[in-house]
């Protein structure tokens, strides 16, 4: 597919690709919903089965999609979509300024701190009363260093 420079704005998905994709979801969720039937959980079967009749209903809309053609093309000379525009258009709001190196490794370490926290309290106390909750609060200590790489990299491009 042709790049036309200005993808974040009128990106277009690869249909094709999209329906391939949900024919096969929708394949292999109406068979687990016939073999989780067969096992007698009537309850999963009916939640997979949903599933799958969602998907068939995102291939309907594909096809759909798909015999509408391209969209914004007056011509065969002219691109699918509009070109760039020459003058890039004004920034409503002034940029943020940049964050400092103190506060990128404070917003870490708090978060860090909050991570090696939980799990602290999780095995050392909790565990003792429940161990799902236990679980829970190591689960959720989990998410929480990408979450802190994420947030203390947040704006140290902005120099």
């Amino acid at each position: 597919m042709a790049r036309t420079g200005d993808e974040p704005a009128h990106a277009r998905s690869p249909l094709g690709l999209r329906l391939g994709l949900t024919i096969a979801g929708t394949v292999l969720w109406a068979g687990a919903a016939a073999l989780v039937l067969s096992a007698g959980m009537t309850a999963v079967a009916l939640v997979f089965a949903a599933i799958a009749v969602l998907s068939a209903l995102n291939a309907a809309f594909v096809v759909h999609r798909m015999r509408q053609g391209p969209h914004f093309q007056p011509g065969p000379d002219v691109p699918p979509y509009r070109p760039v525009a020459d003058d890039p258009p004004e920034r409503v709001r002034p940029p943020r300024p940049p964050v400092d190196e103190r506060t990128r490794v404070t917003r870490y370490l708090v978060l860090m701190g909050i991570c090696l926290g939980l799990l602290v309290l999780a095995w050392g106390v909790v565990r003792l009363w429940s161990v799902p909750l236990a679980v829970g609060m190591s689960m959720v200590a989990m998410v929480l260093p990408p979450i802190a790489a994420v947030v203390a990299n947040h704006g140290w491009d902005r120099h």
